[in-house]
């Protein structure tokens, strides 16, 4: 066996199991269940790592090859931080509009994107996963977290004494009244809502949007 039979077998071995975890995240994707983000996220921080890794070995790889891994690239890119299905008002998706602020950073009480939008907070009170945001749905299930995983609930206040609070491009351009916000290893668990009191009371429309944030 030549080295370049050896080597070519050896690419195809690894973009067989790179293709392998790719049908997985789609059939994951595709499916409609309320723990389907749970799952997606267990996946995305246990083997994204692993799955850029074998990615980025294209350039040793015989030109062939590498195009195909190049591909596999560019989709699990294109999907690391799609937080969700829903659909904020315009008929953006979760992933667009997370795609059109771009990044989070929390300054103190301020929420800062990376498209220039800030939203001003202040404390509403700490939720556990195991409660409702709306009828029969729970922070549990909607972020993938632990019953007793504790998130920020934040009134999302104007700016300055006399000021409107701003529209948001996360609300379709209308104003967020609530955040909820969850930090933990390399990530910013977002929840925008349209309403001031978020619970079980809550209807489902008040929910503005899920997202993603990378913290790297």
């Amino acid at each position: 066996m030549t080295a370049d039979t050896a080597r070519s077998q050896t690419a195809m071995k690894r973009l067989a199991g790179a293709l392998s975890l790719v049908c997985l995240v789609l059939f994951l994707l595709a499916i409609e269940q309320k723990h389907t983000m749970a799952a997606w996220r267990t996946l995305r921080d246990g083997t994204g790592p692993a799955v850029q890794r074998a990615a980025d070995w294209a350039g040793a790889l015989p030109s062939d090859v590498a195009g195909r891994l190049g591909g596999i690239r560019s989709a699990i890119a294109g999907r690391n931080d799609a937080p969700g299905d829903s659909r904020v008002d315009g008929g953006l998706t979760d992933a667009a509009a997370l795609a059109a602020v771009g990044s989070l950073t929390l300054v103190g009480a301020e929420l800062r994107f990376g498209n220039s939008e800030t939203l001003r907070t202040r404390p509403l009170r700490i939720a556990y996963g195991r409660d409702a945001f709306t009828a029969g749905q729970t922070f549990s299930e909607r972020l993938g977290v632990p019953a007793d995983a504790q998130i920020e609930l934040r009134e999302v206040v104007a700016p300055g004494r006399g000021q409107a609070v701003p529209p948001s491009s996360l609300c379709g351009g209308k104003p967020a009244r609530a955040a909820a916000v969850l930090q933990r290893a390399g990530r910013i668990e977002l929840m925008l809502f349209r309403t001031r009191t978020v619970g079980p009371d809550s209807p489902p429309a008040a929910l503005c949007g899920v997202w993603s944030f990378s913290t790297r």
